[in-house]
């Protein structure tokens, strides 16, 4: 493995670690994986505190000596971007950690301002036909 630093974004966690980002995955050392991810690999699989997640193919998480990130999150069921120049790795929430709402294809509930600066709810309209509209100048 030919270390380099590696900025791993998990949720609100934005660390670096020492680690070989490949144009597939970004392999880490195995004492990196918990600073990184918050995760260990155990016989019992990936936990986290007293919370752990049986993995299929224990080996599947192993590449030259190196735990695969991308394996990682597969083995979690969450979504995984990287860049290998710079070197950045982006675990996404899991389907499963999403509000449940969205997998019934409903909106969250929410307020925003509107362009008066009046709080306006999504509730406001429960029962009438809405349609969201949300630009950027980015």
């Amino acid at each position: 493995m030919a270390p380099g630093t590696v900025t791993v974004v998990d949720g609100d966690r934005i660390v670096e670690v020492l680690g070989d980002a490949r144009p597939d995955s970004v392999l880490l050392d195995p004492a990196m994986l918990e600073p990184a991810v918050g995760w260990t690999l155990r016989p019992e699989g990936l936990c986290r505190g007293n919370v752990c997640v049986q993995v299929q193919d224990p080996d599947a998480l192993h590449v030259d000596g190196a735990i695969s990130l991308r394996a990682v999150a597969d083995s979690l069921r969450r979504p995984y971007a990287m860049s290998a120049d710079p070197a950045v790795a982006v675990l996404g929430e899991s389907s499963e950690a999403l509000d449940p709402s969205l997998l019934d294809h409903r909106a969250p509930a929410f307020t925003l301002p509107d362009v008066n600066g009046n709080d306006v709810s999504l509730e406001d309209f429960a029962g009438r036909k809405r349609m969201l509209l949300a630009w950027s100048s980015w």
